[in-house]
């Protein structure tokens, strides 16, 4: 009996160890264009990520978790027909448990700027919880927003707290924007992702709820004031 007993408790303790080996990346939204594209995935920060491609309905992630280097391929929840042939894999930012995979199609070689630099924060405050990400490439910025109410007895509305869309970037750092009813406005440090030459050009935002946190996104095409100047 006893015999037993300590082989079911070891076939127990053996399923539980597969099931810890194939934990899967789990698949949290993207955004962006066809030549700059954000791809948004919940794992540990402990993994250490290799490489990634991206194709119109998944991405394919190389990580590791040791000395192994391993492969997970991440299904989009709906194809990108529009991505471009030429998107390559420029690097992450880690947000709070989300890691974020940036793409972007070939850049200028010629650029002074030293890619990649990223930067991310999450402030925990009595009623809300708030965060932000930023990744700069030589030609794009990429902005992600989030806020989200706690210590709240009674779930929000969606449809009261924000329309779609509903937000302004002005003075290249302030973020306006409406939230459970009222005007809000939160400062972001974009300037420091901006060297003095560069402008920033045409953009494709989006913004909408994942459960009950809103998020806003920003895909921005940074361009050179000497260029424009000849």
């Amino acid at each position: 009996m006893k015999t037993r007993l300590f082989c079911v408790i070891s076939l127990l303790l053996l399923s539980l160890s597969c099931q810890f080996e194939q934990q899967e990346l789990v698949y949290s939204g993207y955004s962006g264009n066809r030549d700059c594209f954000t791809v948004r995935v919940r794992m540990p920060d402990k993994w250490k990520i290799v490489n990634a491609q991206l194709k119109p309905d998944q991405m394919i992630v190389e990580f590791s978790r040791g000395k192994i280097t391993e492969k997970q391929i991440v299904p989009l929840s709906s194809p990108f027909k529009e991505l471009s042939d030429t998107i390559q894999f420029r690097g992450t930012n880690r947000l709070d448990g989300l890691t974020l995979f940036y793409f972007t199609t070939v850049e200028d070689p010629m650029s002074a700027f030293t890619p990649p630099l990223a930067k991310s924060k999450v402030t925990k405050g009595f009623r809300l919880r708030e965060s932000y990400a930023i990744f700069r490439t030589s030609n794009w910025l990429m902005l992600h927003y989030s806020i989200e109410e706690i210590n709240s007895s009674k779930r929000p509305s969606h449809t009261k707290i924000n329309p779609p869309d509903n937000f302004r970037l002005i003075n290249n750092d302030t973020l306006c924007f409406y939230f459970d009813g009222k005007s809000l406005k939160r400062k972001i440090p974009i300037q420091d992702f901006l060297e003095p030459h560069d402008k920033m050009g045409s953009s494709s935002e989006g913004s909408g709820f994942w459960g009950n946190e809103l998020r806003w996104t920003s895909t921005i095409e940074i361009l050179s004031k000497q260029m424009q100047d000849r």
